[in-house]
């Protein structure tokens, strides 16, 4: 079954990364079905075992997180993470179109930066 790893942080870095499937629903598996590490075969098995994380310092935004006001959010200040997970057709049963990631400090939405890795 695939895994979302919701929230990977520490005062200096933030990111959350989903690790999809190519088999939906709980599924059992052995060996190279479950990218065998042992036997080198890693990246053969049906689920992302490394994942797609969204890191904003990775992504090329260096200031969106980390402690002190220099950044746009400040890691040694409480604040909220919201995570949306949206559907094609907006219901809860529908199939995931996007993630998308905000923040709540000092009682204002901060939203996600965007990529800039690749360019503006």
């Amino acid at each position: 079954c695939a895994e979302m790893d919701i929230w990977e942080a520490n005062s200096r870095a933030t990111a959350y990364t989903p690790h999809p499937c190519s088999q939906p629903g709980f599924t059992k598996c052995e060996g190279t079905t479950c990218g065998d590490n042992a036997a080198g075969e890693r990246y053969l098995g049906m689920c992302d075992k490394d994942g797609c994380d969204y890191n904003n310092y990775r992504m090329g935004e260096t200031s969106f997180f980390g402690k002190g006001q220099d950044f746009t959010v400040d890691s040694s200040k409480p604040l909220t993470i919201v995570t949306q997970f949206l559907t094609h057709d907006g219901t809860d049963t529908g199939d995931l179109s996007e993630i998308k990631r905000f923040y709540v400090q000092d009682g204002k939405v901060i939203q996600n930066s965007e990529a800039t890795i690749l360019g503006p």
